[in-house]
């Protein structure tokens, strides 16, 4: 049975225990020092609290210490259920002792909390610790992924960030995480900042590399966004924001350079001029055959006026006007 009891109780039934004994104990008459108690009873309270003290300071911390020693074997053993228990055992046993307790033993208990399923006294006892000034890399970790489960961004984020700034900027979880959160609530620049502190793998995840994609083209950053999208196609082949840049910049060059040269055999019609036409017009064509490839997979994703302006436009300049006239029908 776990009983505590305070040192003042203890004081008291020991002090009325010593008033019977020298009320029914002749012998007590006979020595001075008896005499000297009775007649001096704030003295006598002292030396019987100081020697409560004594007996508490020998024999409580050691069992408070046991209900420690449980809790740590128990979750050696894997069972943090019933070290949860003991450390709660723990904790109220030094409260009402008024004995310290450490932030690293309320951190430790904590993480014991979380595996034991206990996110709630997982989080209070995480508070302990940092209300007395404690914090660990694991403590931190552990509280971002209680938050995340608790769909709480923004006590995730401050978890994170304690992390990223106090312990290591170099965690490719971590930074992972946070990518994704600053790119939710569009803290883009942020975002860039922790990308480069990803490992290669972590950037190669589709997930990772469809954000960091989305957030250059917001930022137009289209030497970052062109390089992006054919690695991006290569692990996501049917992803459209990649399949609209491609499209969209072999269209472009295909169309531009059409009218470029059209432009300057119309005006210098020579012959050494119209072969000049003839090998840029080879050029023109390769362009638009694969801006064409981009588009048909557009096109199977959403069929419609979006992507039909182009596709006629290449075939008219394939000279093919019956494909020509197909597409021009979804915007007329």
């Amino acid at each position: 049975m776990k009983i505590f009891c305070s040192i003042k109780y203890f004081a008291n039934r020991l002090v009325r225990k010593m008033k019977q004994v020298l009320a029914h104990t002749k012998i007590a008459k006979n020595y001075s020092f008896v005499a000297q108690m009775k007649k001096n009873m704030k003295f006598k309270n002292n030396i019987l609290l100081a020697l409560v003290l004594i007996v508490a300071a020998c024999g409580g911390p050691k069992n408070l210490t046991q209900y420690k020693q449980n809790a740590e074997q128990a979750i050696s053993e894997g069972n943090y259920a019933q070290a949860v228990e003991n450390w709660k055992t723990y904790f109220n046993g030094q409260n009402e002792a008024e004995n310290e307790i450490t932030g690293a033993e309320y951190a430790e208990a904590a993480k014991t909390a979380f595996k034991a399923d206990m996110t709630n006294q997982s989080v209070d006892w995480f508070d302990e610790a940092r209300w007395a000034g404690y914090a660990d890399e694991e403590m931190y970790t552990t509280l971002a992924e209680i938050f995340k489960g608790m769909d709480n961004l923004s006590k995730e984020l401050t978890a994170l960030e304690y992390y990223y700034g106090n312990f290591s900027k170099d965690n490719p979880e971590v930074n992972s995480r946070l990518f994704s959160i600053y790119d939710e609530i569009d803290q883009d620049e942020k975002a860039l900042a922790v990308w480069e502190k990803l490992p290669l793998e972590k950037q190669r995840e589709r997930e990772n590399i469809e954000k960091f994609f989305d957030i250059n083209k917001k930022l137009e950053n289209e030497e970052i966004v062109d390089s992006v999208s054919s690695e991006l196609l290569e692990i996501n082949p049917d992803h459209t924001g990649a399949l609209e840049w491609e499209a969209m910049k072999y269209y472009w060059r295909a169309e531009n350079r059409y009218q470029r040269e059209m432009e300057k055999y119309n005006n210098n019609k020579t012959r050494s001029q119209y072969r000049i036409l003839l090998d840029e017009l080879d050029k023109v064509t390769a362009d638009f055959k694969v801006a064409l490839s981009y588009f048909e997979k557009l096109w199977e994703q959403n069929p419609g006026e979006k992507y039909a302006p182009y596709m006629a436009n290449i075939y008219a300049r394939f000279n093919d006007e019956q494909k020509a006239s197909y597409y021009r029908k979804f915007v007329e």
